[in-house]
């Protein structure tokens, strides 16, 4: 069986109770995704840094998913 949820790692799963992903068959369902830097725990000012960070989080859930 395929592992069902992906986690980004961030405590603020823990904390808020949630996944930024699950996994359905061949679906991977991507939720809640923001700009936000695990690594650095830290949000750009800018939306253009905030949006490349958001593709970096959904790339690295769809790489967990493979």
């Amino acid at each position: 069986m395929e592992k069902p949820w992906i986690s980004s790692g961030s405590s603020y799963e823990d904390q808020i109770g949630y996944l930024c992903a699950v996994v359905v068959d061949n679906w991977v369902f991507v939720s809640g995704t923001t700009g936000f830097d695990y690594a650095s725990m830290t949000i750009a000012d800018d939306v253009a840094t905030q949006a490349e960070q958001c593709l970096k989080n959904i790339a690295a859930s769809l790489a967990q998913a493979d």
